[in-house]
């Protein structure tokens, strides 16, 4: 199942991942910008799936903080493979940002391997898969790209930086129809909830149409920023084939999961997910929700089709998304009333979420 509204929670890696693995918001969370430590006591749904019997795993990209204290080990994973960082060269597996050394972990140890990043994690997650086939798993697959830097396959290829990027999207492809191939394999495929979805908005070379028709990009208060694909599989539970304009957020998938696998979240836990699997079944609606985002001084509020985006105490721009999707025709002026109304709707939901 395809939907077509669907969101993550921030539109920069490090807090959508956060906001993802906790179901809550960056200023709730704590994880507020790249750069934040992802607190230990912050409580994640692999730590619910490892309490439930689950044997967890993260292959691919991390990036919830880079000293050890903050390792995914400590944050409900069994396994890792892959790299703590926000990027890695494909092919020296050397950190791009920050220190630029060596960022290619076994484990907790530093240990690096001939290959083309892509393809190894890919390859991890089929080993996963196949050694854990018979007790239940989960498995957070984050390969990286189509994230700069913009490398194919060939070290020293000479192609244009946009015809390398469709590249790095097609051994994305391949790494998803490993996944799926080898839950066929092993007779899984009808026992597994898939799920493919994105951490933020594309940030692609120029000339390449990553987001369409969408206004803006990573980073963006627009919908280039936080309207992200969400595509659902689970053969026998979800229907094959269909499209959805129902709303879903990243961070509605630790309600979701632990719905599903009977996981119990610790008491009082409150969450800003919402469990959509009853949505997803094609069973009921999920509940109506005005939808927030904040990233530092920037924010943007959703109530039905309108949305405002903001600075500060400053509204920016007003559009009606449903006549307007690329966000083209700005209404604050012509329906200061609204905008009033949305204003108001920010500030107090800062105010009555908080920290908890």
């Amino acid at each position: 199942m395809l939907f077509q509204n669907s969101f993550c929670a921030n539109s920069i890696c490090g807090p959508s991942r956060a906001n993802i693995l906790t179901g809550k918001h960056s200023h709730v969370n704590g994880f507020r910008r790249n750069g934040d430590r992802f607190d230990e006591s912050q409580w994640t749904f692999p730590k619910e799936l490892q309490m439930a019997g689950y044997q967890t795993a993260i292959i691919g990209k991390w990036h919830l903080g880079y000293d050890v204290a903050f390792h995914p080990l400590n944050h409900g994973f069994d396994e890792f493979r892959g790299f703590v960082g926000g990027a890695v060269d494909y092919h020296t597996h050397v950190a791009t940002h920050g220190s630029q050394t060596l960022d290619w972990w076994q484990g907790r140890e530093l240990r690096d391997e001939p290959g083309y990043a892509t393809d190894l994690l890919s390859r991890y997650a089929v080993d996963f898969i196949a050694r854990n086939k018979q007790a239940p798993f989960f498995l957070l697959l984050a390969p990286g790209a189509p994230h700069v830097p913009w490398q194919g396959r060939a070290p020293a290829g000479r192609r244009s930086p946009t015809q390398t990027y469709a590249e790095m999207i097609g051994t994305l492809d391949d790494a998803v129809g490993a996944v799926v191939g080898a839950l066929r394999a092993h007779g899984l495929e009808e026992k597994t909830l898939l799920v493919f979805c994105s951490d933020n908005g594309p940030a692609a070379p120029r000339g390449f149409p990553a987001n369409g028709a969408l206004k803006g990009a990573k980073g963006d208060m627009t919908e280039g920023g936080h309207r992200v694909p969400f595509v659902a599989y689970f053969p026998g539970v979800i229907a094959g084939g269909k499209t959805s304009g129902e709303v879903v957020m990243t961070m509605d998938l630790l309600p979701t999961v632990a719905r599903l696998a009977g996981a119990t979240l610790p008491e009082g836990h409150r969450l800003d997910g919402v469990d959509v699997m009853p949505t997803l079944k094609g069973e009921a609606r999920p509940p109506e929700r005005t939808l927030h985002w904040l990233f530092g001084n920037d924010w943007a509020v959703r109530s039905g089709p309108w949305k405002l985006t903001g600075s500060g105490g400053k509204a920016r721009t007003l559009v009606n998304l449903a006549d307007d999707l690329a966000e083209k025709h700005d209404l604050l002026a012509a329906d200061p009333a609204r905008a009033g109304k949305l204003t108001e709707m920010h500030r107090r939901w800062v105010a009555e979420t908080g920290d908890r």
